[in-house]
């Protein structure tokens, strides 16, 4: 193997252990603090979970400038599943739980808002108004 190959494996696995670590901080301390401020209904300690979310989803986009990658499908794809799946429990959990307070409502769609509105600001810096539009709808010719 020569010797730029190597470098770009290198490069590759520390671009995937910057990736890893990034989100084992960000994204544990961002789960207990959002699940604080659900289990205890406290709108601070909610909403600072989610702000380290959109913390580590910047850190991410750093680490990929650093080492010119984009985001890999797997990490899209995982994205996508937790945040459905995200999703999909809030919802639960407002419709079944009689618990379910109006600050833990405030918590999940400011939280849940701001990811969608972060991840829509990226494809929208990273690709324009119009090829983002391109990637979800096809332009039909008549």
């Amino acid at each position: 193997m020569d010797d730029r190959t190597q470098n770009m494996k290198m490069a590759h696995i520390e671009q995937r252990v910057a990736v890893f670590t990034n989100w084992a901080f960000f994204g544990t301390f961002g789960f207990c603090l959002a699940q604080s401020g659900f289990a205890e209904s406290d709108l601070v300690a909610g909403l600072a979970g989610f702000v380290i979310f959109l913390i580590g989803f910047a850190a991410h986009l750093i680490i990929n400038k650093i080492f010119d990658s984009h985001f890999t499908n797997g990490e899209i794809a995982l994205a996508l599943i937790l945040y459905g799946l995200s999703m999909i429990a809030f919802v639960a959990s407002w419709l079944f739980d009689p618990n379910f307070t109006k600050v833990n409502l405030i918590i999940g769609l400011s939280g849940f808002t701001a990811i969608l509105l972060s991840f829509i600001a990226t494809l929208f810096i990273k690709f324009g108004i119009r090829e983002s539009y391109l990637m979800v709808h096809r332009v039909r010719k008549y």
